[in-house]
This record gives C-alpha cells, structure tokens and sequence, in this order.
C-alpha cells in the first residue's frame, strides 16, 4: 500500500488531499496540530474536519504535531516513510501575517524548511508537493515564459466563459 504524508490535514485543503489518497487506497498519515483555533478562535477549529475524516477514510493517522517541531516532524517523516509528502500547514492570514510576523514566518518558512528538510533526508525519492497561498509574490513570482493577457482567464469557446463544467 503507497503511503503519503499530509502536513495541515485537517485545514481546507489538507483535509481534502486526505480524502482524496484515501479513497484510492493509500495509507495517509496527517500531521495538524489546529494552531488554526489558536490562530483565528473557535472560528478556525479544525476539530470537526480531524472527526470527519477518522470517521470516512480507512488507513488514515492522525499526528498531532507542530511542523515548527523539528525533532519531532523528523521522527515522523522517518518512522512513516512517505511515498509522497504533501504541505498544506501554513498561517494564510494576511493581517495575521503582519501582526504577527515571526509567527507566520516560523510557521510558514521554517515549517516548510523542517518538511523539506525531514524529506530530504529519510525519503528523498518521495515527491513534495507544496500548496501554496496568494501570499507568495514578488518582482519574479513566475520564471516560465508565459503570454500576459488583457484578461486573467483566456477561453478558447465562449461558452466556457461562465466555468468549466466538472463533469
């Protein structure tokens, strides 16, 4: 059974990349340690999420770690051996983010530092996946030669203009 390594699966996103190994078969350990209820108060508990997905998925850990725990963020990487690692924990607060910033830094750069580093390390084969929030910019966000247009979304059928259909 392939195994990954979800960091902020409880989150909006994590909790989805969750679900969605889960229910092809994978086993998945999750790390979360709700710092968004510390974060944001009881609007920001992550707690129903975390209950939601030990009651619909098989084969899923929960590990209830900070991935500012360096120590602790390696053992785990090291005893579960990702087949795949995937990093969601991150503060995405941008008044958070200014009121707080060695928080966010801390949690948000050597978070992912430890992550990358804890991969690096005990799986190196593994892929990293890095989601990523609108807070990541800067004078060259995008080195790939890429068309600017007048608009953000260009389509080629006009009937695409109102959203894709999902189905």
């Amino acid at each position: 059974m392939k195994r990954a390594l979800v960091t902020g699966s409880s989150g909006l996103v994590g909790s989805e990349a969750v679900t969605f190994f889960a229910q092809r078969g994978w086993e998945v350990h999750g790390i979360d340690n709700n710092l968004r209820r510390r974060f944001f108060g009881p609007d920001g508990d992550t707690t129903a999420n975390l209950r939601r997905l030990r009651r619909v998925t098989r084969h899923f850990t929960h590990h209830e770690l900070d991935v500012r725990d360096r120590a602790g963020l390696f053992a785990t990487v090291r005893a579960c051996r990702p087949d795949l690692l995937i990093h969601c924990a991150a503060q995405p607060s941008h008044d958070l983010a200014r009121a707080r910033p060695f928080d966010d830094f801390e949690v948000n750069a050597n978070g992912t530092l430890n992550l990358l580093e804890a991969a690096r390390q005990h799986c190196p084969e593994s892929p990293f996946i890095f989601m990523s929030t609108n807070k990541v910019y800067g004078d060259v966000p995008n080195e790939r030669p890429v068309v600017e247009l007048a608009t953000r979304w260009a389509y080629a059928r006009e009937a695409d203009q109102e959203g894709l259909d999902e189905s």
